[in-house]
C-alpha cells in the first residue's frame, strides 16, 4: 500500500476506517509502520515505557473482523483497529502500570481501568504505554523508569507534561490517538508543547477508576490526538453516562456548529509574562512571551476575520484570585490528597501484585527520581497532620474552590460568553534540565472542573535546534458540562488556524 492515500503520518481515525473498507490488511500494516517508527526514533525521544508485544497479533485478528464488517456492510465500532497509546498510569491487565516509577516497575493489575475497558470494547488496540512525569506530579516528563522525554520539535526542550510521553509519541506519529490525565495542566501542556490537541473534559465526565491517582478533586482522564476530530471520537468512547454528575447544567446541549454565533472572552491577564510574588518577571522569558503573544494575537485575528459568527470579547481584568500564584497557594489540593488516594489505589483489589502498598514504602525504597519529585510527594509524609483530608487547611482549599467556581460563572454570565481563550503557556516549553514548567495557565480549568482544550496555534521562529520552530498552543475553556459545545468551537478554530505541522525527525 504505497499509494499517496496510504501514509502513516497524520493518519486520522476517519481516514483509517475509510481505507479499511478498501483493504483490511491496512490495519496490521499500520501497526507495523508505527512499530517501525518507534524502533527508529524512540530510542532518542524516550516517549514510551512499554510496547505491547501482542499489538500486531491483535491487529491481525481484527483484520479478520474487518472482512466480516465489510462483507455485511456493517458499521465499524468507533475505534475498530485503532492503535492507541496510553499514559502509563492507566491500569492494563496485561501490561504493568508503573506511573513512571522504578519502585512500581513490576506492579500488575487484575483488570483494566474502566476507560481502557471502554476503549477495548470500542475496538481499540493498546499499542504502547507512554512515559510521564513521575507520578504525574510535574510538567517536564522526567521519570526514574522512562528517563527524560524529549520534544520532537526541539530536542533541547521538554515535551511539557505530565502526559508528555503520549504527546511526544502522537506528535511523532507513533500511534493514531492517545490518552492522558490532567490534574493541573497535564493533557494540555504536552498538546501546547508538541503541536497536538489535548482535551480536559469536565471533571466527572470520564471515569478515573483504575487510574493511578493524584487528586480526586482535580484528576481527569482525557483524549489526545493530532486533530480535534480524532479527540472527539475518542472522547465519545471514554466518557460516561451523560446523566452522571447532573448532565448539562449550565448550557444547552445543542452544540455550536458553524453558523451559530459564539462569544469568546479573551482573558488578557493570562497573556503577559508570569509575575512572581515579589513583582519580578524572569528576564529570560520576556522575549519568549512576546513570541507567544504574537502567535496568539495573530491566531485570534485570523479567527475573527474568517469566522463572522465568532465574536471576541476582551476581558481586561479578571478576578485577582485567578492568578497562577493565588490558585496554587489557595486552591490546589494535590499535596493534601495524593498520599491518601495513592495508598488507597495500591491497596485496592484491582492491584494483583505490587512491591509497595504505600507511598511511605516507596519513599523508603529510594527507587524514584528525586529530581522529578515535588512537594506533593513529600508533604503528607513530613507533615501528616496538615496534609490530610481532615485538616482545616484542606477544608479551606475546598471552600476556595467553591468560591472560585462562582467567580468564573459570574464572568461567563457578565460577558455572556461561551468560552474563554488564552495561551496555554506564556512561554515556550522549557529547556531540558529545568525543574519545572512555569508559565502555564491550565489550573483555572482544573480547579473549576470546566472543560478545556488546547489546539496548535503556530510555532516560534526557526532555530538551529528547532528547524520548524517550537509549537505554541491556544487554550479554550468552556462552560461546565459544555464539553461538546467546546469541541465544536475548537473545530471551528482549528479549521482556520491549521496549526498542526509534522515534526522533522532525524
Amino acid at each position: 500500500m504505497d499509494s499517496p492515500a496510504w501514509q502513516t503520518e497524520e493518519m486520522t481515525i476517519t481516514k483509517f476506517h475509510d481505507l479499511l473498507r478498501i483493504d483490511p490488511s491496512i490495519g496490521p500494516e499500520l501497526v507495523n509502520k508505527y512499530l517501525s517508527a518507534i524502533k527508529q526514533h524512540d530510542g532518542t525521544l524516550k516517549s514510551l515505557i512499554t510496547i505491547n508485544s501482542t499489538a500486531l497479533e491483535t491487529a491481525i485478528s481484527k483484520a479478520t473482523e474487518t472482512v466480516t464488517f465489510n462483507q455485511t456492510n456493517k458499521p465499524y465500532p468507533p475505534l475498530h483497529s485503532v492503535p492507541i497509546i496510553l499514559k502509563d498510569n492507566y491500569s492494563t491487565s496485561e501490561l504493568p502500570t508503573s506511573a513512571g516509577v522504578q519502585a512500581l516497575k513490576t506492579i500488575q493489575t487484575k483488570a483494566d481501568s474502566e476507560v481502557v475497558s471502554q476503549l477495548r470494547a470500542a475496538g481499540a488496540i493498546i499499542l504502547a504505554k507512554a512515559n510521564l512525569h513521575e507520578f504525574a506530579l510535574q510538567g517536564i516528563t522526567l521519570s526514574s523508569l522512562g528517563g527524560q522525554t524529549l520534544n520532537p520539535y526541539d530536542r533541547t526542550r521538554t515535551p511539557g507534561g505530565s502526559s508528555g510521553g503520549t504527546g511526544a509519541a502522537l506528535a511523532a506519529n507513533f500511534g493514531l490517538a492517545g490518552c492522558g490525565t490532567d490534574t493541573m495542566n497535564s493533557l494540555r501542556s504536552p498538546a501546547s508543547a508538541c503541536g497536538i490537541v489535548g482535551f480536559r473534559p469536565s471533571t466527572g465526565r470520564v471515569s478515573c477508576v483504575g487510574i493511578v491517582p493524584v487528586s480526586r478533586t482535580q484528576d481527569v482522564a482525557g483524549p489526545m490526538g493530532r486533530s480535534v476530530g480524532d479527540v472527539r471520537i475518542l472522547y465519545e468512547v471514554m466518557k460516561g453516562d451523560d446523566e452522571e454528575e447532573g448532565g448539562c447544567l449550565e448550557v444547552g446541549c445543542e452544540g455550536v456548529g458553524s453558523g451559530r454565533p459564539v462569544r469568546i472572552g479573551v482573558l488578557e491577564d493570562y497573556f503577559s509574562p508570569e509575575v512572581h510574588g515579589d513583582g519580578s518577571v524572569e528576564s529570560e522569558y520576556i522575549a519568549e512571551n512576546k513570541t507567544v503573544q504574537d502567535i496568539m494575537r495573530s491566531s485570534l485575528d485570523s479567527i475573527r476575520e474568517q469566522d463572522g459568527d465568532i465574536t471576541l470579547v476582551s476581558i481586561a481584568r479578571s478576578h485577582p484570585d485567578w492568578s497562577y500564584g493565588a490558585l496554587l497557594a489557595k486552591g490546589d489540593t494535590q499535596a493534601f490528597e495524593f498520599k491518601h488516594y495513592l495508598d488507597e489505589f495500591l491497596q485496592s483489589p484491582i492491584v494483583s501484585s505490587t512491591p509497595h502498598r504505600s507511598l511511605e514504602s516507596i519513599a523508603q525504597s529510594g527507587e524514584f527520581d528525586l529530581q522529578a519529585m515535588t512537594h506533593v510527594f513529600s508533604a503528607a509524609l513530613e507533615d501528616p497532620e496538615t496534609f490530610s483530608l481532615t485538616s482545616e487547611a484542606y477544608r479551606s482549599r475546598l471552600e476556595h474552590i467553591a468560591t472560585l467556581k462562582k467567580s468564573v460563572k459570574q464572568c461567563f454570565d457578565k460577558y455572556d460568553i461561551d468560552a474563554l481563550v488564552y495561551p496555554h503557556q506564556r512561554q515556550l516549553a522549557v529547556k531540558i534540565g529545568a525543574k519545572t514548567q512555569s508559565g502555564r495557565n491550565g489550573v483555572l480549568a482544573a480547579l473549576t472542573g470546566r472543560p478545556a482544550i488546547c489546539i496548535p496555534a503556530g510555532r516560534s521562529p526557526a532555530t538551529a535546534s528547532a528547524v520548524l520552530g517550537v509549537p505554541v498552543g491556544l487554550e479554550l475553556m468552556g462552560r461546565r458540562w459544555g464539553d461538546d459545545e467546546l469541541l465544536d468551537i475548537a473545530e471551528r478554530a482549528e479549521r482556520i488556524l491549521k496549526g498542526r505541522v509534522v515534526p522533522a525527525l532525524y
